[in-house]
């Protein structure tokens, strides 16, 4: 089955790629500040436990996210080929 190409304006295109790198520094970065909150003084008063336990979780989400979405670009290249480049991604 092949794919629609994509007819997009080049700006609607630019702010797609721009959602896709914000989403995933906030899943990298929230997790993060949310640890900090927790460790603050004025909530649990613990050192930097909650902060790296967040960071510990958003890279890996972040990492994973990155990963689903280039195979899901790469797969969409290669429906839109027709299959021919053998798996390879061309820029």
């Amino acid at each position: 089955m092949e794919s629609p190409p994509d007819d997009r304006s080049p700006l609607a295109i630019a702010y797609g790629w721009a959602i896709r790198v914000m989403t995933i520094s906030a899943e990298m970065v929230l997790p993060g500040l949310v640890g900090v909150w927790l460790d603050a003084e004025e909530q649990l008063g613990t050192r930097f436990v909650f902060t790296l336990i967040g960071f510990a979780i958003g890279l890996p989400l972040a990492l994973w996210h990155l990963l689903r979405m280039t195979k899901a670009i790469q797969n969409d290249r290669l429906n839109r080929d027709g299959g021919s480049n053998n798996g390879t991604v061309s820029s």
